[in-house]
């Protein structure tokens, strides 16, 4: 195991690297495109679900959970790159300099900060919609859920929905999907950086 404490203790080769580049790029790729699966399957339900846009087009949370997913895609896509970095690392006459290494891992970095960015403010905007929803209702009061035949009706918007909770379980996928891309990058960028240079 790493001593992460002392910055002589890794002294590791491009191979090694590489190794790690290669193993952690697939737990990566495969964690990501399982967490992703939820946000990219309710983000496309909501649009195919959805009539013909209106005038005003898109609602603004749809269109941050778009980009969200676009974002998401894109680091699921860097995870599978650091696998065929890890290819170049192996082969001396291929391995690219340190700082391409570095700048790679930033923008993996960057992408999976800027997923956790927005999911979290998409859900903020929509747990607090949620919150403000229950807290109308009348303390104490019982919530009565319509049946299929007719009968019992309740003021519409005052229940939360299954479709609301599978948006909020979407989102927090999506800022796991983001951790997990944050600590990889995180890992890969201190295992390069412990190296002096990557040429060797």
């Amino acid at each position: 195991m790493f001593d992460f404490l002392n910055p002589e203790a890794v002294g590791l080769t491009p191979q090694q690297i590489a190794r790690s580049f290669r193993w952690l790029g697939w737990i990566g790729f495969w964690l990501q495109a399982f967490l992703g699966f939820i946000p990219i399957f309710v983000v496309v339900a909501n649009v195919l679900s959805k009539p013909a846009p209106q005038a005003g087009g898109f609602s603004f949370g749809l269109g941050m959970a778009i980009a969200c997913l676009i974002i998401l895609i894109f680091s699921i896509y860097w995870c599978f790159r650091y696998t065929q970095l890890a290819e170049k690392l192996e082969i001396r006459d291929l391995r690219p300099a340190k700082s391409q290494v570095i700048r790679d891992l930033r923008i993996g970095l960057l992408a999976n900060l800027g997923i956790m960015a927005i999911a979290v403010f998409v859900a903020l905007s929509r747990v607090g919609g949620l919150t403000f929803k229950m807290l109308t209702l009348p303390q104490g009061a019982t919530v009565i859920a319509p049946n299929q035949i007719g009968g019992t009706t309740v003021t519409p918007g005052a229940l939360v929905t299954p479709s609301n909770m599978i948006a909020i379980q979407a989102m927090v996928n999506a800022i796991a999907a983001g951790l997990v891309g944050t600590i990889v990058a995180l890992f890969l960028l201190y295992l390069v950086g412990q190296h002096r240079n990557i040429k060797d």
